[in-house]
């Protein structure tokens, strides 16, 4: 894969891919649900009642984010192919988890209270971060300046750390074992293929202003990587 991506630098609405994603996010968590729910009898239905509350909610959220992300946040251009390739996988990824985790049997427990913490902590390192960056962006001043403060200061790619904690809470929600593949997966596409090629992006934009904050920070996990 090339160490630059490709679509840096070219803004556009993309109104069409946003808007295809979205829904296709919205179709795959109410298909899960749906499937879910006519599996069985309702009197054979295995899942529990505080487990699917919990795992609807934060699909939902997840949706509502998404979407917030992409409408106000996301200035650059999407390519239909990376909304039915991002997008397709994202929302797999959601379908496979409400459908397992909303048969499953188990009670809320420790783990589940452990989950929620990772689910709502990676949600709120996501949305508050590029919230921040979006505002001081939106400043005259700082126009084609780079963004090292808030939580960017702890690692150049925080909000990408802020994704791995809520795909990990939300796998342990489903307790389904498979599940603890996609943040795994996640976590080596942003290791070896995805920073890497935003690092290269950066250090050709910003030159030295960028070498000095790749001096002082973490790639991904705050103090560790």
């Amino acid at each position: 894969m090339s160490k630059t991506l490709q679509f840096h630098g070219t803004k556009a609405p993309s109104t069409g891919p946003k808007l295809a994603i979205t829904c296709w996010y919205l179709l795959c968590a109410a298909g899960a649900v749906w499937l879910a729910a006519m599996a069985a009898a309702p009197s054979d239905r295995p899942g529990d009642p505080g487990r699917q509350a919990v795992l609807v909610g934060c699909a939902a959220l997840y949706v509502a984010r998404a979407a917030h992300t992409l409408f106000v946040f996301v200035k650059r251009r999407i390519p239909w192919w990376e909304a039915a390739w991002g997008g397709g996988i994202i929302g797999g990824v959601l379908f496979f988890f409400l459908f397992g985790g909303l048969r499953a049997p188990q009670p809320l427990g420790p783990l589940d209270a452990a989950g929620m913490v990772l689910y709502f902590a990676g949600s709120w390192i996501g949305t508050a971060s590029e919230l921040a960056r979006h505002r001081w962006k939106a400043r005259p001043e700082n126009r084609g300046r780079l963004y090292t403060e808030g939580l960017f200061g702890y690692s150049r790619h925080v909000n990408y750390f802020g994704d791995l904690l809520l795909f990990a809470g939300f796998a342990a929600l489903t307790r389904q074992a498979w599940a603890g593949i996609v943040p795994l997966a996640m976590g080596l596409n942003f290791a070896f293929v995805i920073v890497p090629a935003h690092d290269a992006y950066l250090a050709a934009r910003y030159g030295r202003e960028f070498e000095d904050y790749a001096r002082r920070t973490r790639k991904l996990i705050p103090r560790l990587y």
